[in-house]
C-alpha cells in the first residue's frame, strides 16, 4: 500500500512522508488514495492532500484505540459476538473499500485469480500459505494481463 501511496507523496520531505506511512493501514490508505484520484482528476496539485490524510488517520487511530479499550473492557461479559452478527465486520469494511476501488471488471480480474488460488490454498494447503498464494497469484495475473489492468 505504501508502494501506490509513493508517487502522490514525491512532493513531501522524508520528515513528513514517513510519519505519513507509520500511521496508514487499509481504511486511511483506500480512502487517501480515493481522495488523491478524485484530486488529480480536477487537476489539484499536489494530488494528496496531507492534511486529509493526516486527519483520517488521527481519527481513524483514536476511534481503533477507543473501540479495542471499550471491547477490552465488556468483551468477556458479552461472549460470542458472532450471534450478533458482528463476525461480519471486517469482511463489511472490506467490501466497503473494494466498492470504493471499483474500475471495471477487467480490473478485478486480478482480484478473482488471487480470492481463487487463496481459497483453494487455504482448503489444501497447511497454515497461512494461503496468504503469498494469493498476493502472488494477484500479481502473476496482471503481469499477465499487461499494463492496462
Amino acid at each position: 500500500m505504501g508502494a501506490s501511496l509513493a508517487p502522490y507523496l514525491n512532493h513531501l520531505p522524508r520528515r513528513k512522508a514517513l510519519p505519513a506511512l507509520f500511521f496508514m493501514c487499509d481504511e486511511s490508505w483506500a480512502l487517501a488514495m480515493a481522495d488523491a484520484t478524485r484530486r488529480r482528476a480536477a487537476g489539484q496539485d499536489p494530488a494528496f492532500s496531507l492534511s486529509f490524510y493526516c486527519g483520517l488517520a488521527v481519527m481513524l487511530w483514536t476511534v481503533w484505540l477507543a473501540s479495542t479499550t471499550v471491547g477490552a473492557l465488556i468483551g468477556p461479559a458479552l461472549g460470542d459476538i458472532s450471534r450478533w452478527g458482528f463476525d461480519m465486520a471486517f469482511p463489511a469494511v472490506f467490501f466497503v473499500l473494494l466498492k470504493g476501488m471499483w474500475k471495471g471488471m477487467r480490473c478485478a480480474i486480478p482480484w478473482l485469480v488471487s480470492l481463487l488460488c487463496a481459497s483453494l490454498a487455504y482448503h489444501y494447503l497447511p497454515g497461512a500459505a494461503y496468504v503469498p498464494i494469493g498476493a502472488i497469484t494477484g500479481i502473476i495475473a496482471i503481469v499477465l494481463m499487461g499494463a492496462k489492468a
